[in-house]
């Protein structure tokens, strides 16, 4: 809910703030208080609810995947990324390269059971 400090058009408010696309506007006298106090009491009689979910999902992103499953996603990207940056730094060649998935509390931490983590041969091994 936003209190415009001056009496201006709905429009200009919501252009001058830009949050405040999907707030609700009060004005001075209060007479859209019940309208607002019936919106929050009964969702389905609020008229800026979808421009809220809109506002949401542009700063936050999508519900799914989620945010922590994109920036996992994001992290092994960049890892596998910089892995094939460095073998290729080196004069290598590895297609057999795995990158370690996240640890999930399996106790060796690696990407295969027993395993390192690490190509064989790996010189950082």
């Amino acid at each position: 809910m936003i209190t415009p400090a001056r009496d201006l058009p709905d429009d200009d408010v919501r252009a001058a703030r830009t949050t405040a696309v999907c707030a609700c506007l009060l004005d001075r006298d209060c007479t859209r208080l019940p309208k607002i106090l019936r919106s929050v009491r009964e969702s389905a009689h609020d008229p800026m609810a979808p421009h809220r979910r809109a506002l949401k999902e542009y700063v936050l992103g999508p519900d799914r995947p989620t945010a922590v499953e994109r920036f996992n996603a994001a992290v092994s990207a960049l890892a596998g990324k910089a892995a094939a940056q460095t073998a290729e730094a080196r004069g290598e060649r590895r297609p057999d390269l795995v990158v370690p998935s996240q640890r999930t509390g399996s106790g060796t931490g690696a990407a295969e059971p027993g395993g390192t983590g690490l190509a064989s041969g790996d010189p950082a091994g």
